[in-house]
């Protein structure tokens, strides 16, 4: 009897690939036209429900595994195989950097509202490292709003939320039963479908992780990982144990 699997979208990491490598033990629903609700939704369905970043879950919305456990499966989620990737923080933040910020259309955007702010007089080098520190302004302002649509809208809040949050409970303790690094995205799906008594096992040319084209060799500066390494502490903590 196969078992019921569990996986956790993080944003930033693999998502489309995984989605297509779980085929077909994954069951997938429109999130964007018509984005189905759980309550009008079949229980196979809730786990891409509840990976669809347009789905508000209150004082849930950075607490996803906690909402699983509580909510979509209060009697079984023991029993589930329950499972994530964790990418290196400082790579998954780069890599928001370029699809949230330093491209288009957002990148004129971004720019015309830094403009606004600055006096005119004023010089900037609107170069990728200070752009890349704008950025980091606004992790450090969407953390600290208590609300998910300011000041950047959800759609940034949650495609830059720390893992951590989202797979622990209020006291910390981790409620997945695995996280793997996405560097072994092929390894840890194969050890799930074990997990779960699926015969499905994938090679190593399956594994084809998508690139934002943008994407340079941009690399932080030591001021800036101080400054990720404070907004995602926790992940750091989460991939070094993974």
């Amino acid at each position: 009897m196969e078992k019921q699997l569990f996986w956790l979208h993080i944003k930033k990491s693999a998502g489309i690939t995984t989605r297509s490598l779980l085929q077909p033990y994954y069951v997938e629903v429109d999130r964007s036209k018509k984005p189905k609700s759980f309550i009008q939704a079949a229980p196979e369905e809730y786990n891409d429900i509840l990976n669809n970043y347009r789905i508000v879950l209150g004082e849930y919305q950075f607490k996803r595994c906690l909402f699983a456990k509580t909510y979509l499966y209060p009697e079984t989620w023991d029993d589930i195989f329950s499972f994530a990737f964790s990418r290196e923080p400082t790579d998954r933040c780069v890599s928001m950097f370029y699809y949230l910020f330093w491209k288009e259309p957002w990148r004129i955007k971004n720019i015309a509202k830094t403009l606004i702010k600055v006096r005119q007089n004023k010089k900037i080098v609107l170069n990728t490292s200070y752009a890349f520190d704008l950025f980091l302004d606004y992790l450090h302002e969407a953390r600290l709003s208590d609300s998910i649509y300011q000041p950047h809208g959800i759609h940034f809040a949650t495609h830059t939320a720390p893992m951590w949050d989202d797979i622990t409970d209020s006291n910390g303790t981790v409620l997945l039963k695995k996280v793997y690094r996405l560097e072994n995205l092929t390894e840890g799906l194969n050890q799930a479908f074990e997990e779960c008594g699926i015969a499905k096992r994938l090679d190593q040319h399956d594994k084809k992780l998508n690139k934002n084209k943008e994407r340079k060799n941009f690399s932080p500066n030591r001021n800036q990982l101080n400054k990720i390494e404070e907004i995602y502490r926790g992940d750091f903590e989460i991939y070094e144990n993974a």
